[in-house]
């Protein structure tokens, strides 16, 4: 009797045999199909002499099968008689063992289709070339050469054709040949990461734009960044420097060819346009800046070297005279840390570096500073404290901080060479920026200045009225030079004269003001510093191989000294990242048949034999579909192969669609169809999991005979033993795997018996005998199946990994412990040979798909 509705009968899983599983309720969800199957009159077109095939038992098989899930007398029904026939004819299915899904798919089919192939003796054929012939007579030839071996209902069903294209690369001889195809492996696109750029325009007016950028994971390289962003702000990837910064430092910039493997989502990321000879029609001169404070801006905690705290009655640490950044209680604590201290012992930077580009005629000091504080004032806010009474003006001079009151430690044996000079109001060089010893000698101590935390708490508190310097230019001309910039081009205004330069008044006055909040100094390549010299409207000797460092003048022991501090990057947000960011990870079936009909340059070791050349060649390849079936099956390329020790799974969204998918675009041949070749959506192979264990379901309907888009059965979840009714929405999820598509308007005529084809030679045994061969068939295997399903309590299931929070099937035992136990020996098994390979036998291979 029933006990359910038709199609919403399970299968058994008989362990790890939910890839058999989810492929034979896909299949049994093709109408064509079921409907040749569900009657007996395939069984006149069953080929029981082919070599190749299984003697009809595959097909009578598969339809029992198909008859019990729609039948509605079981709930779940034991597959135990297709798997002993499958694994009879191909071992690699025997036990229980895990499986591809799309291999068993394949696999059966290719089985039916020798089981019911009307070729009762297959002629010799040839590839079919084109040398030189139209497309069309090519593609048709190669059609019935193809059916003169292969024709069976599973061919008329499922086969396309597509044409493949090779071009050798050293003589262009050009070879067409049309294959056919079961299903179609498309690839997906590589794994996307985001990354977040900040560019900088060569003009320091413009605010800094932040991006967010999508590259491979895998064989990403700089140009990718450069020309995202490139197209974003409209200029020329080659006007454009992409660096790493880390910890206030460039770490490195990169070359277009550069990979990015190693860079992750969370690294700090500039890029900057940077001014082309061409424009100025003379050398440029490229320079990286880097900002940093005189001295530090907060007082020394502990001794470096003991750890011990400072107390008020103490006498006050000193510092370390090239860094600023430490303290010792004496000598000889600064000689104890110096080999764990001289690795760091460099002034810390503070805000963004930046490259700045300047035409080398008119590389000036002022020109100089105007661009470093324009860029500057993005990441580090400055203040200036208002002018206290009594304290000296420059014209009386300021006491060096070696004075006589503050007298530094005598210098030892292995104490820097010369002593720190003295800090003046900007004409003398502060001792932390002093050229450093040639040899690893341990640098003076210096005694520890005043609280300049005290000052800037004070100065804090009365920001309101402190004169603001955050932007660097004046009112009236910031003002003013947004209206200057739309009236001419960028590449103009950073000609001009500094003079001219909107957003800047230069003025002696101004230029003077501004230059006493920092001074400049040059690094050359061995990393030795020196203060640059303003020489008026003479331009500086610098060369791309030196940097510069900015110093602002943050000694409260000068009388116009600033309070400067790191804050977070003045920026706009491009108005596209968002929607940039959405997109990683997320792919549409378009983009991947887009890759599918690439061209592709072939490996070393899939080089193809140039008949030309009489050589193996990595010639160029591309596939184009040419003919498409009735029913497409798509396989989505989850599973890469970089080698035979690394594999991996991509579990990226793949959004495809369940109604109307047109493939004009794709499909070059037979143009004077009709009928577009539109097709829709029924059935959904999905797998969770990894590359070591996973579980396999199927979301399936039954199209209605006449109309692909309706269905006579709705959308099911088929999990093994339980069926669930489902809604059209939930079927599209990133754990699709291969799909099942009916074309509209599209019938297949299932062949009459008694019509051969012409190819097709006169069957024998006669038609009497093998509808009696096909009887007994019949007999032997429901009598097997009866077995089966009586023997099938007392054998224990065995379980089928499932992902966290699913329920297991009912009426199947389980066994966690040993589940687990034997997925865990298994994942460490694979980790320590893996792990023995990389070491012993380092093999590197581009990553291919299989």
């Amino acid at each position: 009797k029933k006990v359910c509705l038709p199609g919403f009968t399970g299968l058994v899983n008989l362990g790890n045999t939910c890839f058999m599983n989810s492929v034979i309720q896909s299949l049994s969800n093709t109408r064509e199909l079921r409907d040749y199957f569900h009657d007996r009159s395939f069984e006149s077109e069953i080929n029981y002499n082919n070599p190749l095939g299984t003697g009809g038992r595959l097909a009578i098989g598969f339809a029992m099968l198909l008859r019990a899930l729609w039948k509605g007398t079981h709930h779940a029904f034991q597959p135990s008689k297709l798997k002993a026939i499958v694994a009879s004819k191909a071992s690699q299915f025997t036990g229980y063992a895990q499986h591809d899904a799309q291999e068993f798919m394949a696999f059966l089919l290719d089985g039916l289709h020798e089981d019911l192939n009307r070729i009762q003796n297959k002629p010799y054929t040839e590839t079919v070339d084109s040398d030189g012939r139209p497309d069309e007579v090519v593609a048709e030839e190669a059609w019935q050469r193809h059916k003169m071996r292969n024709d069976s209902f599973i061919v008329d069903l499922f086969q396309g054709q597509y044409k493949s294209k090779l071009v050798c690369p050293v003589c262009s001889k050009v070879s067409i040949t049309f294959d056919p195809f079961l299903y179609l492996p498309v690839p997906l696109p590589q794994k996307q990461k985001v990354l977040t750029v900040y560019y900088f325009a060569k003009e320091p007016h413009k605010k800094p734009i932040k991006f967010l950028v999508s590259i491979s994971k895998e064989n990403s390289s700089a140009m990718e960044v450069l020309d995202s962003v490139a197209h974003s702000v409209r200029v020329k990837p080659q006007n454009l420097r992409l660096a790493e910064v880390i910890k206030n430092h460039f770490h490195r910039i990169f070359l277009p060819s550069n990979s990015l493997d190693t860079v992750s989502p969370t690294d700090l990321l500039l890029c900057f346009e940077v001014l082309s000879p061409e424009l100025a029609k003379e050398r440029v001169v490229e320079l990286q800046v880097q900002q940093r404070p005189q001295v530090p801006s907060g007082p020394v905690a502990k001794c470096a070297a003991c750890q011990k705290k400072q107390l008020p009655e103490d006498e006050k640490l000193k510092r370390c005279t090239r860094c600023y950044r430490v303290g010792y209680c004496n000598v000889t604590c600064q000689k104890t840390h110096w080999p764990d201290h001289k690795a760091l012992c460099r002034p810390e930077n503070i805000g963004f570096p930046f490259l700045i580009s300047v035409p080398e005629s008119r590389l000036t000091y002022a020109r100089l500073a105007q661009l470093l504080e324009g860029y500057a004032r993005y990441s580090v806010s400055v203040f200036q404290p208002p002018f206290q009474l009594g304290r000296m003006s420059p014209e009386q001079g300021l006491q060096p901080l070696h004075s006589d009151k503050l007298e530094p430690l005598a210098k030892s044996s292995c104490a820097a060479a010369t002593s720190a000079p003295e800090l003046g109001d900007g004409d003398r060089v502060s001792s932390l920026l002093q050229e450093p010893p040639l040899s690893p000698a341990v640098p003076e101590l210096q005694p520890e200045m005043g609280d300049t935390t005290t000052v800037r708490s004070k100065v804090l508190t009365a920001r309101s009225s402190l004169l603001s310097l955050d932007s660097g230019f004046s009112e009236h001309m910031e003002s003013q030079g947004d209206s200057c910039c739309e009236k001419e081009p960028s590449y103009e205004r950073a000609l001009k004269p500094e003079a001219a330069i909107p957003g800047y008044q230069h003025t002696p006055d101004s230029l003077s003001a501004r230059t006493t909040q920092f001074y400049i100094n040059k690094i050359d390549a061995a990393n030795r510093e020196q203060k640059l010299e303003d020489k008026g409207d003479v331009p500086l000797d610098l060369t791309d191989d030196c940097s510069l460092a900015l110093v602002w003048k943050n000694n409260e022991r000068l009388k116009e000294f600033v309070l400067v501090e790191s804050k977070e990057l003045e920026c706009v947000e491009d108005p596209g990242s968002a929607s940039e960011a959405a997109r990683a990870g997320h792919f549409t079936l378009e983009q991947c048949l887009n890759l599918f009909t690439k061209p592709e340059v072939l490996a070393p070791e899939e080089a193809w034999y140039c008949p030309k050349c009489k050589q193996h060649r990595e010639a160029s390849k591309q596939l184009m579909l040419w003919r498409l079936p009735n029913v497409l099956i798509i396989q989505l390329k989850r599973f890469s192969f970089r080698s035979f020790i690394w594999r991996d799974k991509i579990n990226d969204m793949v959004d495809f669609p369940v109604r109307s998918l047109d493939l004009s675009k794709f499909c070059i041949g037979r143009k004077g169809e009709q009928q577009l070749p539109m097709y829709d959506l029924y059935a959904v192979i999905n797998h969770y999991g990894g590359m070591i264990g996973g579980h396999y379901t199927a979301y399936a309907r039954l199209p209605n005979d006449k109309n692909s888009q309706r269905s006579d059965v709705g959308w099911r979840l088929f999990d093994d033993s339980t069926v669930t009714t489902v809604d059209e929405s939930q079927v599209v999820t990133r754990y699709a795997y291969v799909l099942f598509y009916r074309r509209r308007n599209s019938p297949v005529e299932r062949p009459l018996p008694g019509h051969p084809s012409d190819h097709r030679a006169e069957r024998t045994p006669s038609a009497e005998a093998a509808a009696s061969q096909a009887s007994l068939i019949w007999q032997e295997l429901e009598a097997e199946e009866q077995e089966l399903q009586l023997e099938a309590p007392q054998r224990p299931a065995r379980n089928s990994w499932r992902p966290c929070g699913q329920k297991r099937s009912p009426g199947i035992p389980q066994h966690p412990d040993e589940g687990c136990v034997r997925y865990f020996v298994l994942a460490t098994t694979a980790a320590i040979v893996a792990l023995f390979l990389n070491v012993f036998y380092p093999l590197i291979y581009q990553p291919r798909w299989r």
